[in-house]
């Protein structure tokens, strides 16, 4: 192998291998977000199946660009491996080699002509899958089960959860049974493996009043006609021409293709070099325009629902959402093309003319609603009247321009407010916990330490644990050792056993005392918790595993 894993590349891969020892299921997802090298995971994954004397591997997405970009990848990772490519739209129809590439259109009626039956499938971009086994892919992977009863099949997305809501892995019918790991967004950005976004809500905005929605997303005729108001164009360019003097690299959504062109036309009264790609271009045409955009010949380029997967140019930045959805899949997927990091690129900026963020959420905290919820809650961001920041709806002061928001409106379905004049006032809250991550924590002068980030729903909240410390800290780590199920009395070892720690059901916040911009948790629940390896995956440290314990 000519190439070094990622620590959390390394746990993510670790986590799936535990999520089949320990009988959760063999159809799980690795949620691996937008450029932390989903390539790397797969081609280790794979070479690690071909460990296996007569191991059969199967490569499977949906569009023939995606299927070049994933071969390509694993063979300049994984030279050696013997691959072979099985698509109509490639012109190859190759199954007789021990890994092989397929589009799903090409090979979803022919499981029975792939002899031997493979053993591992791997599906890229899984989000994109159907609801549920009554389609190509839920045909094509009963028919492998009856082929080969013992078939794993993993799915990778930087979504799990389909384009127009709904996790991927719940629900009669589902095609995964779980979630052997997830790659925190916001960790990524923290070790400088993804570009931090920045958010700014547009100054004006398309008026969704008479926009209808069907199957829980807006109609796409009335979208593209409240989005092509005529005035409402005009002053969306020229904001974005205004805040992005003084970026390279813009990426704008629109709302249809008459909008697309309607917003064409405005760059281009601008003196910017624009191009506009949809889906039904040609498919030389589509790939000039874009290899305009990604060589610097346009400096803009808008798209019509073509470039929300599997879109790769990490000097975009700046991305403008000139359109709304109500799919969190699709949002987090466009913001997604601005999080590559690239030389010279602090920051993505994210223009949003749809209230997508005031809808879904900053782009590490977002959860798919419940189909059966209303729409009433309380939006989690809001943006500035100021400067047009978007922050987190719990915000007090704009971090941009020291915006001072107004006190909320205290009301009986406010809870979190409830009784509260003042912001340290504001009660505590108990939050469900979705995963926790462990790291090392180095500071000058000072023994190192277990950080601690505990994602539960909107927030991420960190405390830091501290064996090796004396006085308070060490006191405070003995207290916990109980309810963590931990036996280390150092540093070191706390973080060889980690992975194995009790992961709280809940955990209770306020704001700090000290900082009211920065949470505290007061109190822990470990009622609900079970102790089983399936359970404590999302806990995973990386681990060195033998060839054994991987269940090919």
């Amino acid at each position: 192998m000519t190439f070094e894993l990622r620590d959390y590349q390394k746990e993510a891969i670790d986590g799936l291998y535990n999520y089949w020892a320990g009988k959760a299921g063999d159809n799980p997802l690795i949620v691996a977000p937008t450029g932390s090298g989903k390539t790397a995971i797969i081609a280790q994954i794979v070479k690690d199946a071909m460990g296996f004397q007569g191991t059969r591997v199967l490569i499977v997405t949906h569009v023939k660009e995606l299927l070049e970009q994933g071969a390509n990848g694993l063979l300049e990772l994984y030279p050696e491996a013997d691959f072979g490519m099985y698509s109509a739209g490639l012109k190859q129809k190759v199954l007789d080699r021990p890994i092989t590439f397929a589009g799903i259109q090409s090979v979803w009626e022919r499981a029975d002509d792939i002899v031997p039956a493979p053993d591992l499938v791997l599906i890229d971009e899984a989000h994109m899958l159907p609801k549920n086994s009554s389609t190509r892919y839920g045909k094509f992977l009963t028919d492998l089960k009856r082929c080969n009863p013992q078939v794993k099949v993993v799915g990778l997305t930087a979504t799990p959860y389909r384009l127009d809501t709904g996790y991927l892995h719940k629900g009669e019918g589902a095609i995964f049974d779980g979630i052997a790991h997830d790659i925190p967004v916001a960790m990524l950005m923290e070790q400088g493996y993804l570009s931090p976004v920045i958010s700014k809500g547009g100054l004006n905005q398309i008026d969704l009043t008479n926009v209808k929605k069907r199957g829980g997303e807006f109609v796409e005729h009335d979208l593209a006609v409240a989005a092509s108001d005529p005035e409402l164009v005009k002053s969306t360019v020229e904001e974005i021409v205004r805040l992005g003097e003084d970026r390279r690299s813009w990426l704008i959504f629109s709302s249809g293709v008459n909008h697309a062109f309607m917003l064409s036309d405005e760059f281009e009264r601008h003196d910017i070099d624009v191009g506009v790609v949809t889906g039904a271009d040609g498919s030389a045409m589509r790939e000039k325009t874009i290899s305009d955009f990604k060589s610097g010949k346009l400096r803009c380029l808008i798209n019509v629902n073509v470039l929300t997967t599997g879109f790769d140019h990490p000097e975009v930045d700046l991305v403008a959402l000139v359109r709304a959805t109500a799919s969190t899949g699709l949002y987090v997927q466009m913001v997604g093309r601005g999080t590559r990091i690239a030389d010279g690129k602090e920051n993505c900026l994210i223009l949003d003319y749809g209230q997508n963020v005031e809808r879904h959420g900053f782009i590490d905290q977002v959860k798919p609603k419940d189909q059966s919820a209303s729409d009433d809650g309380e939006a989690p961001a809001k943006q500035c009247e100021s400067c047009q920041r978007m922050v987190h709806a719990a915000c007090q002061i704009c971090p941009e321009c020291g915006f001072q928001f107004p006190p909320p409106t205290l009301n009986h379905a406010s809870s979190s407010y409830k009784g509260a004049m003042l912001s340290s006032q504001v009660q505590s809250e108990w939050f469900e916990v979705d995963s926790v991550y462990y790291a090392r924590h180095r500071k000058a002068g000072k023994p190192d330490s277990v950080k601690v980030t505990y994602y539960a729903g909107m927030r991420s909240v960190t405390e830091w644990l501290c064996p090796d410390h004396g006085g308070y800290a060490a006191s405070r780590y003995s207290a916990r050792k109980s309810s963590l199920n931990a036996e280390a009395n150092t540093t070191d070892d706390a973080l060889d056993e980690c992975q194995f720690w009790t992961k709280p059901s809940k955990i209770k916040i306020r704001p700090s005392k000290n900082d009211p911009k920065y949470d505290e948790i007061i109190q822990f629940d470990y009622t609900k918790v079970e102790r089983k390896i399936d359970e404590t995956k999302e806990n995973v440290i990386h681990v060195n595993f033998d060839h054994e314990d991987i269940p090919f």
